[in-house]
């Protein structure tokens, strides 16, 4: 539920303010506004508490300590040590750079090198050059003595009186052997163990920095709301404008009552951009979750979180269809409730999630007859127990009884099929026999057209709802609504189609095509009249509204494209899996399944979500809100 906030200015002697702010960041329900629209810079504190957590975090975590320490100095110690581990770091890379450079001259005592050149009186020189370039010098000095390749160059040594230089060549300057370079190597290897060693043992004081940082945290969030105070009249007395929810104002009185503080109402200016303040609990909670993850509603927006956790779940359960899937789900969900007594209110939530999730899988699994990729057979007595396979039979029922154009095909195709008594009996015998085994045809087409007609009508009625939420505001949605339903009537007759309400015997088909065509166009000129009306000479255009809404009901046919694959997945693998035998076998379905598991659960949060956010939302949300931020304390 989206509550509305009132605007507030807040008034009284400075001498209270600092403990009427405490008190009011314990309650936490008053935003405090800004009169200057900087941005807030987190404290330095703060950033190093941030900072010395992160580095924690990377390491392996061990069990709590009941050292008593200094947070201040904890975090200088952790920070000091990760930044000498990091100048440890550079210089071993710089060490690393440096015996590539020189190590193809291999191993040599720089002191005894230069005795050497004041003995003889010559200069020991060392050069290298790209191979390509070599290869272009026509005449190569002859005094160059080749040493070795490597990484693409050539190294040389070069002995003479004097210093020289050639073209195209590059010396090298060696300073510090490669011995040396080698054992400072080492000794930097053993003091980044030691350093780790001492930053892992802080690991224990992860907990307890935690709770410092937003002990911090609070006192900046404080100050800084105190900075917001002006002096309207004197330094003795302070104002301050607020946000506060409207079923929180006796909250307020209560709160000043004791201080010689006071509060009124004051107009909301244009110029100002109202929080959204969104109060949910149990399952509805859980739907705000998801709704943050895409926008904020505006404050004009009705709260769509429990639309978006309904159809979400309901979306979910169609993309992983399958009733195995969902019981393993749901003894995640039984064991992270047991894993965790008392969790955190987010981690409670995503439990429930995977609850609710759970159920729609398993519930969704039941009617389409899957479990873990397996199902009952068409020729045994549970094949009715599985919604899918029972509409099936009354699809084939209804093409029996009408001999209609769907039963002339699949007798050419099985002619056993026209002695068939009912719809079960034409399903058992349309079927295709081969070295794999049995493949009902007939019976697999019509479970695809229906899982198919579900996910547009499940489209068509998810936006119809999106209109109706907000018919008042704009009412150009009776059009579109109207529109929509004729579609679903009228378009099967386009393509020749049966629909679920023809063999279901709600309508013939003559009479639906016929409702269909009269309320498809009549939806069209109902939106374009309206838009006129609504909208005056801008709601011409409303016409091209008309491709938008039906793409986007087509666009819910991702549910039976995804459904439908993860089905055919999880049976490939079984009967992969059931043709090299018990071992083997065995691990290639468990294989098998963890990757349908694993993508099924991507598909199904990405396009489950997608629907809600992107078609749903088209129709019925304006977002780009600003969430309310009280000043409280964090916990």
């Amino acid at each position: 539920m989206i509550i509305k906030l009132k605007k507030f200015l807040i008034y009284g002697i400075k001498e209270q303010l600092d403990i009427f702010f405490k008190a009011t960041q314990e309650k936490g329900f008053i935003e405090f506004i800004g009169r200057k629209k900087s941005i807030k810079k987190i404290s330095t504190t703060v950033k190093d508490y941030i900072n010395a957590i992160k580095i924690l975090k990377k390491q392996p975590p061990l069990p709590s300590s009941d050292e008593k320490i200094s947070s201040a100095a904890l975090v200088k110690k952790i920070l000091h040590l990760n930044q000498s581990v990091e100048k440890l770091f550079e210089e071993d890379r710089y060490l690393d750079a440096e015996i590539m450079r020189i190590e193809p001259f291999g191993e040599f005592s720089k002191d005894e090198l230069n005795k050497l050149e004041d003995n003889i009186h010559r200069y020991f020189q060392f050069f290298t050059i790209k191979k390509s370039k070599r290869e272009k010098i026509k005449k190569f000095p002859a005094e160059l003595i080749f040493i070795k390749s490597a990484y693409d160059l050539d190294y040389f040594i070069s002995i003479n009186k004097e210093r020289q230089t050639y073209p195209k060549m590059i010396e090298l300057f060696i300073e510090t052997p490669l011995a040396a370079l080698r054992q400072r190597k080492t000794l930097i290897a053993k003091q980044v163990e030691k350093t780790q060693k001492e930053i892992k043992h802080l690991t224990s004081h992860i907990k307890y920095l935690t709770k410092e940082l937003l002990r911090e945290l609070n006192i900046f969030h404080l100050e800084s709301a105190k900075t917001e105070a002006f002096y309207p009249i004197d330094e003795n007395v302070f104002a301050i404008e607020a946000w506060v929810p409207s079923n929180k104002i006796e909250y307020l009185k209560l709160l000043t009552k004791p201080f010689k503080i006071d509060f009124v109402e004051i107009a909301i200016e244009k110029k100002d951009r109202v929080p959204t303040y969104m109060e949910n609990k149990k399952n509805a909670k859980v739907g705000e979750d998801l709704v943050n993850i895409y926008d904020v509603p505006s404050i004009k927006d009705k709260d769509p979180s429990r639309w978006v956790l309904v159809f979400f779940s309901i979306f979910f359960a169609m993309i992983v269809a399958d009733a195995g899937y969902g019981v393993l789900f749901l003894t995640l969900a039984i064991f992270l409730k047991f894993k965790f007594k008392n969790p955190k209110p987010v981690l409670k939530r995503f439990v429930k999630l995977i609850w609710i999730l759970s159920f729609a899988c398993i519930l969704w699994g039941t009617f389409t007859g899957s479990f873990f990729g397996f199902g009952p057979k068409i020729t045994s007595n549970f094949s009715k127990l599985t919604g899918l396979n029972y509409l099936a039979i009354k699809k084939a029922g209804y093409h029996l009884a009408k001999k209609d154009d769907v039963y002339e095909y699949w007798i050419k195709k099985y002619p056993t099929t026209m002695n068939a008594k009912n719809g079960k009996d034409f399903l058992i015998k349309a079927v295709k026999k081969d070295k794999t085994g049995e493949k009902y045809e007939a019976l697999d087409v019509f479970k695809g057209n229906i899982l198919l007609e579900f996910s547009l009508l499940i489209g068509v009625i998810h936006i119809i709802l999106s209109f109706l939420r907000y018919l008042i505001r704009n009412y150009v949605g009776v059009g579109w609504i109207l529109f929509m339903i004729g579609g679903y009537l009228f378009f099967p007759s386009i393509l020749n189609a049966t629909s679920l309400i023809h063999f279901l015997n709600i309508l013939n088909k003559d009479v639906c095509f016929f409702i269909g065509k009269i309320l498809l166009f009549t939806g069209i000129i109902t939106a374009v009249v309206l838009a006129l009306i609504q909208k005056k000479l801008k709601g011409v255009m409303e016409i091209t509204n008309v491709i938008a809404v039906f793409a986007d009901v087509m666009s819910y046919l991702r549910l039976y494209a995804l459904g439908l694959a993860g089905m055919i997945m999880a049976t490939t693998f079984n009967d992969l899996g059931v043709s090299m035998g018990l071992g083997f076998g065995f691990i290639v379905i468990l294989i098998g399944h963890i990757t349908n598991i694993t993508l099924n659960i991507a598909s199904g949060i990405i396009h489950g979500l997608r629907l809600n956010f992107i078609e749903w939302y088209h129709y019925s949300f304006e977002g780009d809100g600003k969430l309310f931020d009280p000043l409280r304390l964090l916990k």
